[in-house]
């Protein structure tokens, strides 16, 4: 009996050996080591401080974030210091809920090389924000008006 334990044994696999993929190291079941994770990890960090940046503007704590999500304020810090990676469905419901485009979470990663397609992207403070939101529902009559009244204002 003794004989066939031993050689179970010998043919278990250890469990780095299990998980590694040829020519892929794994850490763990599913997080492969290398320069795509090493930068998907900086996007989650970046992702989340621009998340608690906007929370503490508007002075909301995390269990109000979290409530509003439906998940514990945990997992609101998990999603803040970049632990956890914030699903685009979810960024959706935290951009609705801190009034902000989901273009504001990426400004720290928008770079020169990458082409701005629309004056949202570029965006990245709530009075800017509101200008223009506001600024598109006025008539084409006050958005003239608007315009001279900040051309006169730079001009003196």
């Amino acid at each position: 009996m003794s004989r066939c334990v031993s050689a179970l044994k010998a043919k278990r696999l250890t469990r780095t050996q299990y998980f590694q993929a040829p020519g892929i190291l794994m850490r763990g079941r599913s997080q492969p080591v290398g320069t795509m994770q090493s930068q998907n990890l900086n996007i989650d960090l970046l992702v989340g401080k621009r998340i608690r940046l906007r929370r503490k503007r508007l002075k909301m704590s995390q269990t109000t974030l979290g409530n509003a999500l439906g998940i514990s304020f945990q997992q609101v810090q998990k999603y803040e210091k970049g632990l956890n990676r914030v699903s685009a469905g979810r960024l959706m419901e935290i951009s609705d809920i801190l009034n902000v485009p989901i273009s504001f979470f990426y400004a720290d990663i928008i770079t020169k090389q990458h082409a701005l397609s629309s004056h949202d992207e570029i965006i990245s403070n709530t009075e800017e924000y509101l200008l223009l939101k506001r600024f598109r529902t006025l008539t084409t009559v006050k958005r003239k008006a608007f315009l001279q009244l900040i051309m006169d204002e730079h001009a003196s």
